[in-house]
């Protein structure tokens, strides 16, 4: 029986080192962008999942043995850095002061609206006018969107003007970039309810299907804010990518081929990221006025895009948020992927996110002063 004991601990022992050393290897994702080595980029969408397993263990060696307790405890705080970018610890969440805010506060929104819908449904109409409802309802003072689609045909939505009726947010910059017989339009948008006094885009990179860095410099109060707003590379799943992960969860074959496609579009994306978080921060640092960015990261908290981007700014939802902050609806629980930053001289007051299944990101907003 004692010899059962001993095999039993050893055994958990070397899960729990293997685990650590993984764990720590995944905190040297700030430092180490995908573009120089990209299996980085795998190794910390797994952060999450040791993360909890070293949770399990720290626990389990309370009960058993208190003396291995210092193995995950020790990497958990070698690793805190990381941890604490993932998860907030503010209980309630800001949603419940938010409503209050509104008249002492610049409200700034950002939501991936995933071209409203128009490649998902036979007739989006519906969604857009949803969509139009939701943001109405928050009434931001800046908002910036994502995968926005516009179009200047007459039997289209022109979603870029509408959207600038609707919500009297009369002050907007649209990045176009991409267009289609010069009528239909895709990218990113800025509205302010403020004067833009200053606007343009920046690529990311270079390609076809590279997008830009969007920026406003809005006065207000006889100050004047940059926002930035941006939309990095995804992994650009189709509905044939996420049938085969559905197929390779539930083991219903090999999906040996799948697999290698979806891991090539994968690597691709991560190393592209990691050149695009270089040019934003860049950006960022030559900026002359105080920063607001808004943007779809498609990259975890514990990524080096993170990271690079946030710099010494405050990240909105670890200032107000709580637990881990979801706001990509498909594929993993754990997935926080767009993020509101400011600058350490703004006050965050509160944050909010809006579980809506109008697109398949959740709108997030951040309360500042």
């Amino acid at each position: 029986m004692r010899l059962l004991r001993l095999f039993t601990k050893g055994f958990f022992l070397i899960i729990n080192t293997i685990i650590a050393v993984l764990f720590l290897i995944t905190c040297l994702s700030p430092i180490l962008s995908p573009a120089r080595f990209w299996p980085i980029g795998f190794l910390t969408l797994g952060f999450p999942f040791l993360l909890a397993l070293l949770i399990l263990f720290l626990i389990g060696w309370l009960f058993f043995n208190i003396r291995y307790a210092l193995l995950p405890l020790i990497t958990l705080l070698l690793g805190w850095k990381s941890v604490s970018a993932y998860i907030s610890f503010h209980w309630p969440a800001g949603d419940a002061v938010a409503e209050n805010l509104a008249d002492s506060s610049l409200t700034v929104m950002s939501y991936n609206v995933a071209q409203f819908g128009i490649y998902r449904e036979k007739d989006s109409r519906y969604t857009r006018q949803a969509i139009y409802a939701l943001i109405k309802k928050q009434a931001p003072d800046i908002l910036c969107m994502q995968d926005f689609f516009t179009s200047d045909k007459n039997q289209d939505a022109n979603n870029r003007e509408n959207m600038s009726q609707e919500l009297q947010m009369p002050y907007r910059y649209f990045s176009s970039d991409f267009n289609r017989d010069g009528s239909l339009h895709w990218g990113s948008i800025i509205y302010s309810r403020y004067p833009i006094i200053n606007s343009n885009k920046v690529k990311m990179s270079e390609g076809r299907l590279s997008e830009s860095l969007i920026y406003a410099d809005i006065a207000r109060q006889g100050d004047t804010i940059r926002v930035v707003n941006m939309h990095l590379q995804s992994y650009r799943f189709d509905q044939k990518d996420y049938s085969s992960i559905k197929k390779i969860k539930a083991q219903e074959d090999t999906g040996l081929i799948a697999t290698k496609n979806i891991l090539q579009k994968m690597r691709l994306a991560m190393i592209r990221r990691g050149h695009q978080a270089d040019t934003v921060a860049a950006f960022i640092r030559r900026s002359p006025y105080r920063v607001i960015v808004c943007g779809d990261f498609n990259d975890i908290p514990a990524s080096y895009t993170y990271f690079t981007i946030r710099g010494p700014l405050q990240d909105a939802f670890i200032e107000k948020g709580s637990g881990l902050g979801r706001t990509f609806a498909g594929l993993s629980p754990t997935l926080r992927i767009d993020y509101i930053f400011a600058d350490p001289t703004f006050k965050v007051l509160a944050y909010r996110k809006i579980k809506s299944n109008l697109s398949d990101h959740y709108p997030v907003i951040a309360y500042v002063k």
